[in-house]
């Protein structure tokens, strides 16, 4: 029973950095606000570990065709010498407005050892118009109602990644999203922390600078008003760490790490490919 209590603090932790790579996956230089367009196409794989031991698999691709886009992410996830699994995929897409999405519809599927279910989100004027669950997923005792005027002016967790790639003041450190996954409504917000060196393969090459987000997430509804949800607003030890691809104009996740009582959960990224109008840029970590 520890054992399998322990799996199941890697897994949620895993899938909050999860989230957080879905909403954060790019970012765009302050040269590229404004003036590159959408990247046509991106894939990136990242692994997903605890306390230094590889759990799982995260991926992400994107695609944007004229002003429409499509975004998916896998996630999966083996303990106990694969006695324990789980995966989830989401789905969403939608309409582009300028630097601003406008997803219609979303879609999460989750398989378990002990449960599958499914979540469906249909949006239309900036808002969200229908949840679907199954199986019916209902709130437990304490739960903050989800009212109507929270789920006006939000997005989901992939549709509010491409919100953060174009920061309005080309800092990807300083940014505030409103998200709705379809249970619980909270803000990301992000602050900067500083700079680190990205260690270069290339003997005698410059390394590469990663910019360091604090990122934190504060439940507004959805959510049970309890000591956790107290100690998720509090919690100071949630970061991502940005790498710059000059050649797209964009920031992307190297590293995503969250703090848990029983360790830390990390996302590392694997590989990326980009492809632009004018490119395909490919990285190899």
């Amino acid at each position: 029973m520890a054992t399998l209590s322990v799996f199941k603090s890697v897994r949620s932790s895993a899938m909050a950095a999860f989230g957080l790579a879905a909403f954060s996956t790019l970012a765009v230089t302050p040269a590229a606000h404004g003036s590159e367009p959408w990247p046509a196409e991106i894939q990136a794989n990242y692994r997903i570990q605890f306390n230094g031991f590889e759990v799982g698999q995260f991926t992400f691709n994107s695609s944007v065709h004229g002003r429409t886009y499509a975004v998916s992410a896998n996630a999966d996830i083996s303990a106990l010498l694969g006695l324990v699994r789980w995966n989830g995929a989401t789905r969403v897409a939608g309409a582009l407005a300028g630097d601003a999405p406008r997803p219609s519809g979303f879609s999460f599927d989750f398989r378990g050892s002990s449960k599958t279910g499914a979540v469906r989100m249909a949006f239309a004027n900036g808002a969200v118009k229908t949840v679907d669950f199954n199986p019916a997923m209902p709130d437990p005792p304490g739960t903050v109602p989800v009212q109507p005027v929270h789920m006006r002016g939000v997005l989901d967790p992939l549709s509010a990644m491409l919100a953060l790639s174009r920061p309005k003041d080309g800092n990807p450190c300083n940014q505030r999203v409103a998200v709705f996954d379809g249970k619980a409504r909270f803000d990301l917000t992000f602050s900067p922390k500083g700079e680190v060196p990205l260690a270069e393969s290339k003997a005698g090459a410059t390394p590469e600078t990663l910019s360091v987000c604090r990122v934190r997430v504060l439940p507004i509804a959805g959510h049970v008003d309890d000591e956790k949800a107290e100690q998720l607003k509090r919690n100071l030890g949630i970061e991502i760490a940005f790498r710059a691809v000059p050649g797209a104009g964009l920031f992307v996740p190297h590293r995503i790490t969250m703090p848990t009582f029983a360790g830390s959960a990390e996302l590392v990224a694997q590989s990326l490919t980009i492809r632009t109008n004018r490119e395909q840029i490919a990285l190899v970590n």
